[in-house]
């Protein structure tokens, strides 16, 4: 057997292998069903108002339940991930996601709407916050930034996905074909968890038990390396999994600006993802454009995944975050104020998704990189929990806005200025150093 007493060092020392890129791959898929399923609400709207006679704010409503579903899920499963272990609830939120889905197809009235998409939700917020600690823990330093954001590049090219297929199935299917497909896609992935997800090293060590050692020798000879021979001594117990974690002074500052952070931006972030479709039809664009604006929107999004993972290793991580949540802002006001045709609509509206999506994006990745392996899934949750209280918020302020005589153009000027503020926020929180390794060992 090697010696190496810490596996952490094997990750962070050795080139990234293709066990590693397989799991990548299926945390990509797994974001991408998600992107599906949340804005399933999104394409299926219109035709839904149509066929129940929703008023704009019911509507709003039936939007804001996922999203409360989701803030839910991430304050209060997400933190069951550093108890349990990420992979146990990446299954039971993908099996239990699926079923939701497709029974939100046979939904016949507001009430079964509303309580479906807040179970849907509830796993999805449960879901994401343990695919961010998944990887980031998976991949070393040099990586980690380009292998979150490759994975949650996912989530808006799921939401294209979600738009072509709503485009091709609203017709034939109504908008229950939306999610009857959403919900078989969503099982479809349960085969693939269990082959290419292992569990994380990371949270095998933070939380030792007897087979500990078994456990993760098994993983590193998945990822390709030799076994090692005892594991580091765990020094102190591990902290408590709770929120009060999150708070101790020496996380106190930072929590509080991600959370202010995330509350802000998830709310723009998520009035744009629910009403862009719905503006532009009431607007005047044809039911298909404005589904290819949502489109042009998450597939911009996914391009900015992408683009902030490189970014930030060149101009680093808060100032590229910053940096993009500026563009973002400023694309708005264009939006709101300049006349485009359809061409030039579509561009700009690619262009807000490229830098807002990718910025904000940035945020999961600094969380991540906030908390100890001990907390991280609860740090990342709660970030995402208590901001989806904005994005719960938003659609519906906008749809009571909308009620009261609000213009498109002006709701595009109010929800452009949180991007600038919640993207100044972040520029004091402080990251966690690289894992270093410890010469000490205990056997196991």
């Amino acid at each position: 057997m090697a010696g190496v007493s810490d596996p952490r060092d094997l990750i962070e020392s050795t080139p990234v292998g293709s066990a590693q890129l397989a799991l990548l791959a299926v945390c990509f898929l797994l974001n991408m069903v998600d992107g599906f399923d949340v804005l399933a609400m999104s394409f299926a709207a219109p035709p839904l108002a149509d066929d129940w006679s929703l008023p704009p704010e019911q509507l709003g409503l039936v939007f804001s339940a996922g999203v409360l579903g989701m803030t839910l899920g991430a304050m209060f499963l997400a933190p069951q991930t550093d108890r349990i272990g990420r992979r146990p609830m990446i299954l039971a939120a993908v099996a239990v996601m699926g079923v939701s889905m497709f029974v939100t197809g046979f939904a016949r009235d507001l009430s079964s709407m509303i309580a479906l998409r807040v179970i849907t939700g509830l796993t999805i917020g449960a879901m994401l916050a343990s695919l961010t600690t998944l990887v980031s823990e998976f991949f070393p330093d040099r990586h980690r930034n380009l292998a979150v954001g490759v994975m949650l590049a996912g989530y808006p090219m799921g939401a294209v996905l979600g738009g072509f297929l709503a485009a091709i199935l609203i017709p034939e299917y109504g908008w229950q074909g939306v999610f009857f497909a959403g919900g078989i896609m969503t099982l479809a992935v349960l085969p693939l968890i269990y082959l290419f997800i292992p569990e994380s090293i990371e949270w095998l060590l933070s939380r030792r038990r007897p087979d500990s050692l078994q456990r993760i020798n098994a993983v590193l000879r998945r990822l390709g390396h030799s076994p090692v021979e005892m594991l580091p001594d765990q020094g102190v117990a591990p902290p408590p999994v709770h929120v009060k974690s999150l708070l101790a002074s020496t996380y106190r500052s930072d929590t509080l600006r991600l959370w202010g952070a995330f509350f802000l931006c998830f709310g723009t972030l998520y009035f744009l993802l629910s009403w862009i479709p719905k503006l532009l039809v009431d607007a005047g664009l044809p039911l298909n454009q404005a589904i290819y604006a949502g489109i042009a929107f998450n597939l911009g999004g996914a391009g900015g995944n992408l683009l902030i993972g490189w970014a930030s290793v060149k101009l680093g991580l808060q100032r590229t975050i910053l940096l993009f949540h500026l563009i973002a802002a400023a694309g708005m006001v264009i939006f709101s104020q300049v006349s485009l045709g359809i061409t030039g609509l579509l561009a700009l509206t690619a262009i807000i998704g490229l830098f807002q999506q990718g910025g904000f994006v940035g945020f999961y990745m600094l969380a991540a990189r906030v908390y100890p392996a001990e907390i991280r899934t609860t740090g990342i949750g709660w970030g995402i929990g208590l901001g989806r209280f904005g994005a719960v918020a938003a659609p519906y302020m906008a749809g009571m806005l909308i009620a009261g005589g609000w213009s498109g153009a002006s709701l595009f000027l109010l929800y452009a200025v949180p991007l600038v503020i919640g993207g100044s926020l972040i520029m004091a929180v402080h990251l966690q150093p690289v894992q270093a390794s410890t010469n000490s060992t205990t056997s196991r």
